[in-house]
């Protein structure tokens, strides 16, 4: 039977394949390279995950059944405080954003527009439901990984300190 699952996993990789490759004739290069982007925070979410999880099972086969539970209660609901750091990488082409341990990639201007969300606005709540509604529309994927659901998400506040701590709005 488990066979037959991945099996029939492996046929649908295969067709949807088959579908992504049949419209790449139809998409310009700004789509293209939007489609790229997203493959690669794609991957890195998934071997980000997949290392979490080593991570997570290591710690359970040395701390016994109690850690497991806790690792388990901690990685699935969310965090009351996020610890958030923001790097320039090595080539200096994006920058990390490193979201309770587990490191995000944004570009240049991705990074900048963040950065003027969180000054351009008159308030800090302002701000605030700009970042949300940026991330909602941008990178759905970090507000699912790290279980954030409104703009009111101890996330944003994390994210707002960090980003007015270590950057200043350029004119």
């Amino acid at each position: 039977m488990a066979k037959t699952s991945k099996n029939k996993i492996k046929n649908q990789k295969d067709r949807l394949a088959k579908e992504l490759v049949a419209l790449l004739p139809e998409i310009d290069e700004e789509g293209l390279v939007f489609l790229l982007k997203q493959a690669n925070t794609l991957i890195h979410n998934m071997r980000a995950a997949r290392l979490n999880d080593e991570i997570a099972e290591l710690n359970r086969k040395k701390g016994g059944e109690e850690s497991s539970a806790q690792n388990l209660s901690d990685s699935r609901t969310a965090v009351p405080g996020y610890d958030i750091e923001i790097n320039r990488s090595n080539s200096g082409k994006n920058y990390h954003f490193i979201i309770n341990g587990r490191k995000h990639f944004f570009d240049i201007p991705d990074t900048q527009k963040i950065i003027t969300l969180c000054y351009r606005p008159e308030t800090k709540s302002a701000a605030l439901k700009f970042l949300y509604e940026y991330f909602v529309n941008e990178r759905d994927d970090i507000l699912q990984e790290h279980n954030v659901e409104s703009a009111k998400s101890p996330f944003f506040e994390a994210l707002f300190r960090e980003v007015r701590a270590n950057f200043t709005l350029e004119n």
